[in-house]
C-alpha cells in the first residue's frame, strides 16, 4: 500500500464525517448567504480543522468567490481543497534538511517519538549522513532498550547513560561525541513530558538551552504528535510551543483511526511545518509530508452530482423526496421546496401519482370565485416570498457567539 493508501485509509472516518456535513450543506441550497458561510465555518471546526484555520479559510474563500463573481456554493467548493492546502504553514526545509544541526525531539509519551528518531536515522543513513542518536528519556522503562534496537537497525551509534541520570548531560555528551566523530545529523528522543505538569516542563526546558549551548550548528526542536489525539493535540501543542519556541511538527499514527484536522489546526494556528508524517509501523514508513496529498486524504473528491446520487444519502433523498411530495399534494403543482437541489425535486416529482404531479389539486368553491392575485404562487414567487420572511427574521448568530 502507498503512503498516500495509508493516510487516505487512516483518514476515513475524518473524511466521511467531513463529506456528510458538506452534502448537508450544500443540500440546503446553493445561494452563496451569509448563513451558508456561518455554516460551513462550523462545519471545518467540528472537523478538528479548529476555529483559527476555519475562519482564515471561509474568509479567504468569500473574498475569492467575490472577486471571481462565483454563482453559487457547487463553484466555492471546487476551491476548498487549496485553500484548505494553503493554510498549512510553509517553510521548515531546514529542519532535517542539508547541513550539520541537532534535532530535539518533544511530546508526552506515546505518541511515537523513539520510533520517529528511528526511522528518520535510518533515512538520512541510507542518504549518506553521518547519524549519531542521543536517547535523554532516561526516567521510561525500556526506553533506552528501544532506542538502540533501531540504532541497530540503522546501523548508527547511539549515546546513553544510566537510568535515571540527568537527561540534559545525555544531551551534552551526545553533541561531543557527534563533534569527535564527525557526525552531520544529531538526534535526540527525549523523555515524554505532560504538558500539564510545570515542573516537568521546566525540566524539558533545561535540556534544550544546554544543548543550544554546547552545540556549535543549529538546533531544531520537533513536537511528535499522535494524530488520533484530536483537540488534545492542540492543547499539547500549545504549551510545548509556550515552553521550547518549538521549530517544526511530525505528525505520527495517519494509518489509524487519525483526526487528520488537528494537523492543520496546530501547524496553522502555531505557524509550525509539518516536516514528516508517519503512515505505519515499518522503517520506511515515516515520509515527507505533502499538503496536497493531505488535503485529498482529508476531504476527498465533491461532485455536484454526488449531492443527490451519492449511495450513502439515499435515504436522506427519500426523506426529502417524501416530505416535498407530501407538500405538492396539498396545494403546489411545483414539488421542489426552496433550497434542494433540482434532482431531488425531480425524485420527489417522480414519487406523485402522474395526476397529482401534472395536474394541481381541485379548487374549493371559495378558490374558484377568489382572483388573480390570490391564486397559489408559482416557483419564483415562493422562492421571493421565503426571502423576504427569512429577511425579516432575527439574524442568525455567528457560530463564536452560541458558545
Amino acid at each position: 500500500m502507498g503512503v498516500f493508501s495509508k493516510i487516505s485509509s487512516g483518514l476515513t472516518k475524518s473524511r466521511d464525517k467531513f463529506k456528510a456535513s458538506m452534502y448537508d450543506l450544500i443540500g440546503r441550497g446553493p445561494d452563496l448567504s451569509e448563513d451558508f458561510w456561518e455554516d460551513l465555518e462550523e462545519t471545518l471546526v467540528l472537523s478538528d480543522i479548529g476555529g483559527a484555520a476555519a475562519m482564515d479559510i471561509v474568509e479567504k474563500l468569500r473574498m475569492e468567490a467575490k472577486r471571481r463573481d462565483l454563482p453559487d456554493s457547487y463553484a466555492v467548493l471546487d476551491l476548498l481543497a487549496e485553500q484548505i492546502e494553503g493554510a498549512f504553514a510553509t517553510g521548515g526545509a531546514d529542519v532535517l534538511g542539508e547541513g550539520a544541526q541537532v534535532v530535539l525531539f518533544v511530546g508526552i509519551n506515546g505518541t511515537g517519538k523513539t520510533t520517529t528518531v528511528g526511522k528518520i536515522a535510518k533515512e538520512a543513513t541510507d542518504a549518506g549522513r553521518a547519524v549519531i542518536l542521543g536517547s535523554a528519556d532516561t526516567f521510561r522503562a525500556a526506553a533506552i532498550e528501544q532506542l538502540q534496537v533501531w540504532a541497530d537497525r540503522a546501523g548508527v551509534e547511539m549515546v546513553t547513560r544510566e537510568r535515571g541520570s540527568d537527561p540534559a548531560s545525555v544531551c551534552f555528551e551526545t553533541v561531543e561525541r557527534a563533534e569527535a566523530e564527525g557526525c552531520d545529523l544529531v538526534l535526540v528522543d527525549t523523555a515524554g513530558r505532560l504538558h500539564t505538569s510545570d515542573d516537568l516542563m521546566r525540566e524539558l526546558v533545561k535540556v534544550v538551552a544546554v544543548t543550544r549551548k554546547r552545540a556549535n550548528v543549529p538546533v531544531h526542536t520537533v513536537l511528535v504528535i499522535d494524530a488520533t489525539t484530536g483537540q488534545n493535540g492542540m492543547q499539547q501543542a500549545r504549551e510545548f510551543d509556550r515552553a521550547l519556541d518549538l521549530d517544526a511538527l511530525v505528525v505520527t499514527k495517519l494509518d489509524g483511526t487519525a483526526k487528520g484536522g488537528i494537523a492543520l489546526a496546530i501547524s496553522h494556528e502555531l505557524d509550525l511545518p509539518i516536516v514528516k508524517v508517519g503512515v505505519g509501523e515499518g522503517i520506511d514508513d515515516l515520509r515527507d509530508f505533502d499538503a496536497h496529498d493531505f488535503v485529498r486524504a482529508l476531504i476527498g473528491d465533491f461532485e455536484e452530482e454526488d449531492l443527490v446520487e451519492d449511495g450513502t444519502r439515499q435515504e436522506e433523498v427519500a426523506a426529502v423526496a417524501e416530505v416535498a411530495a407530501g407538500d405538492a399534494v396539498q396545494g403546489g403543482a411545483d414539488v421542489r421546496p426552496a433550497g434542494v437541489p433540482d434532482a431531488v425535486g425531480e425524485a420527489a416529482a417522480a414519487a406523485l401519482p402522474a395526476e397529482t404531479a401534472t395536474e394541481p389539486a381541485a379548487e374549493s368553491p371559495a378558490q374558484s370565485s377568489a382572483d388573480d392575485a390570490s391564486q397559489k404562487m408559482s416557483w419564483a414567487e415562493f422562492v421571493e416570498a421565503d426571502d423576504a420572511r427569512k429577511a425579516a427574521e432575527p439574524q442568525k448568530r455567528h457560530f463564536w457567539e452560541k458558545w
